[in-house]
């Protein structure tokens, strides 16, 4: 009877499935994740202000949400003249890693973790190596950062090329601090800083 019944559950599983797809169900999904993904530019610009008042920055540069599934909240920009794509990740707060830390060379003893932490990250590094130090000034706020080259472990032959940023923002539910983290990355022959320092520099704060 036990036999029958997870028999029976599994038909009407299937069924449900078939339904699902049968009558647009994936369709729907679909937009949803997209709508919420790629909202209308104001939207965005209205809802993300606690990372930055994005409403300066070129329409050439896509805006986007992505879903927080580990712990943290990021959202991306994408370059849309080359592709180049680059992501601020919401630490939550100022203890892991702050703007200071760019300034102290903190950030050297640190990177390696905070990299290995962004677990939906396909990259993983090996032989980090920081070749320029620097800040950007974005409307007033001096926001610091690093350059960097590294090996992408276990893809022989592989280099990336790319810029680290921190700056820090108040949420306005919270009332805390939390620190963001804007990672540039790409191939080292395509990587081109004047598109990540052009986004950095259109952040209102």
């Amino acid at each position: 009877m036990g036999c029958l019944k997870s028999i029976i559950k599994k038909i009407i599983f299937i069924l449900l499935v078939v339904a699902f797809f049968a009558f647009g169900g994936y369709a729907y999904v679909k937009n949803k994740i997209n709508a919420y993904k790629n909202p209308p530019r104001d939207e965005f610009v209205k809802s993300e202000k606690n990372y930055a008042d994005f409403s300066s920055v070129s329409t050439d540069y896509q805006l986007s949400r992505c879903f927080n599934i580990f712990g943290y909240k990021k959202i991306s920009a994408k370059y849309l003249p080359t592709n180049q794509k680059i992501t601020i990740y919401d630490l939550k707060d100022t203890g892991k890693v702050s703007p200071e830390d760019f300034i102290t060379h903190k950030i050297d003893s640190k990177i390696n973790n905070i990299l290995n932490s962004l677990k939906d990250s396909f990259i993983t590094f090996e032989n980090f190596q920081i070749v320029q130090r620097g800040s950007f000034v974005a409307q007033g706020k001096t926001i610091p950062f690093i350059k960097f080259k590294a090996d992408v472990k276990n893809v022989p032959f592989k280099n990336v090329t790319g810029i680290i940023a921190a700056y820090s923002t108040v949420n306005e539910k919270t009332k805390k601090p939390s620190t963001k983290l804007i990672v540039a990355i790409t191939d080292t022959k395509a990587f081109n800083p004047v598109v990540a320092g052009s986004f950095i520099k259109a952040l209102k704060f």
